[in-house]
């Protein structure tokens, strides 16, 4: 068995026909697509650490945001028993950022510490109005999901090397003020979950008019060019958060390639 971290991602919802263009910068207005939810788990040595912990449940998410499918082999509890994880077994969540499709089911996580970035968790509180939704406030009635886990909750600031050997925290700003991407060093090089900063392959790849084309939700552009620039330098592999493409492969590195 190799000493390097694994990572391994699981699909924990789908949001049908999803406007293409919100995740492209404008691009392919009135596309429709699909697209997953995506939550990875980490397993380094003796831990295991989830990074996001998906959307809430369907009912919840169409509502409130946009319609999701969730099947039950998609529960977020179902989808880690599938791999063999207890989600009482968790003893770390990273949280890349504060909206709710990546921070939905944290109450499931009874024994794990939660890390979020200082500035993430200070802007969740108090966002421009215009995104606000997104941290799910403005509702009435409706408690955003990561205040079920305060108590459980430690904030970072900035980059933050080894919390777990050979898994690194880092700052990639532009999507949220304060998102965060998650290094980890495999046996294959560098794989950084990327989360909404990179949420589709495109997104990385680019097109002919931009190197690399940032969310079209986002805060901050010349951010998002500092976080393109920053995984340029670190990234061998940049893993997506809501492209099926990062499913086609059970685990990360893939070594048969």
């Amino acid at each position: 068995m190799s000493d390097f971290p694994i990572i391994i991602p699981l699909c924990v919802g789908v949001f049908p026909k999803f406007e293409v263009s919100s995740f492209l910068y404008g691009r392919h207005q009135g596309k429709k697509e699909d697209f997953p939810c995506i939550m990875f788990v980490i397993k380094a040595g003796t831990h295991t650490i989830v990074v996001d912990t998906g959307p809430y449940d369907e009912e919840k998410a169409t509502k409130l945001h946009v319609p999701l499918k969730r099947p039950q082999e998609m529960e977020p509890v179902q989808a880690l028993k599938s791999i063999g994880v207890d989600s009482d077994e968790v003893d770390l969540v990273i949280l890349s950022h504060l909206h709710w499709d990546h921070c939905g089911n944290c109450k499931m996580f009874k024994n794990a510490t939660f890390l979020v970035q200082k500035d993430e968790l200070q802007y969740a509180v108090a966002p421009n109005p215009v995104q606000q939704t997104q941290y799910d406030l403005g509702f009435e009635g409706v408690q955003p999901s990561w205040m079920e886990v305060l108590d459980q909750i430690q904030t970072v600031d900035g980059d933050v090397d080894d919390v777990v050997k050979g898994v690194h925290l880092v700052k990639l700003p532009g999507h949220t003020p304060g998102l965060m991407g998650v290094a980890v060093e495999t046996q294959k090089g560098v794989h950084v979950i990327a989360s909404d900063c990179i949420p589709l392959n495109v997104n990385w790849l680019g097109d002919a008019k931009q190197k690399h084309i940032p969310n079209g939700i986002h805060i901050n552009l010349e951010d998002f060019q500092y976080s393109f620039e920053k995984l340029e330098r670190i990234a061998n592999v940049v893993l997506a958060s809501h492209d099926f493409e990062t499913l086609k492969h059970k685990q990360y590195p893939v070594l048969d390639e």
